[in-house]
């Protein structure tokens, strides 16, 4: 059941993102990209989320999320700020080198 609400929050997060991702302020952009560097970063090396499928990325979110000991708040506005990253990269057809 632990594992259930997380994974949930995670999905729904993902799912609705694409809507609310555009909607992201500068001071909202700038906290998710600090978390991102700071917590993602601390431990291991920036994988580009445009390199997995949503399920992967979703499975990934629910693992990192714990290990990074985000709250939920901090993990809703990270799945939206990765999730605008996401899609911007995949428009773009990762013709670009990744940088957060």
């Amino acid at each position: 059941m632990r594992l259930l609400l997380p994974t949930f929050i995670v999905v729904l997060c993902l799912c609705g993102g694409a809507l609310h991702a555009a909607d992201l302020s500068d001071q909202e952009h700038n906290t998710a990209r600090k978390l991102y560097l700071v917590r993602c970063a601390k431990c291991h090396k920036l994988y580009d989320p445009a390199g997995y499928s949503d399920s992967e990325w979703a499975s990934w979110m629910v693992k990192m999320n714990k290990k990074a000991h985000l709250n939920s708040d901090q993990a809703k506005l990270l799945a939206r700020y990765l999730d605008s990253v996401r899609t911007e990269r995949k428009a773009d057809g990762k013709k670009t080198a990744y940088s957060p």
